[in-house]
């Protein structure tokens, strides 16, 4: 094993480490982020999808609507596959990431269960 590898395979080990000391309670979503080993394009790209989706629910809402289940679909859609649909909203929510979105999709969760 080269010295890079050595060196990596460290890093993901301390990492590990790193990710039981986070309190799940305060950083729920940076810890899913960590144990879905993403990088910081997939999370800017998903910051940024929410940010798209929460203007369109606002604007949606000065329209009338009540229901946002086509957003959702989009969410679910455009998620990295290695985030759990459920998972991340609860934990972007507990977070208190883009949280009027987040219970609107935690209503229609609870609704379809």
């Amino acid at each position: 094993m080269s010295s890079v590898e050595e060196r990596l395979a460290k890093l993901e080990y301390h990492m590990e480490l790193l990710v039981k000391q986070i309190r799940m309670d305060q950083y729920p979503f940076d810890a899913l982020v960590i144990q879905s080993k993403l990088g910081r394009k997939e999370v800017l790209e998903l910051m940024n999808l929410c940010e798209e989706l929460s203007k369109e629910m606002e604007k949606q809402k000065a329209e009338g609507f009540v229901t946002f289940a086509p957003l959702l679909t989009e969410f679910h859609q455009k998620l990295h596959p290695d985030l759990p649909l459920e998972n991340t909203i609860q934990a972007m929510k507990a977070q208190t990431l883009y949280e009027p979105l987040m219970d609107a999709f935690m209503k229609l969760l609870i609704k379809k269960k």
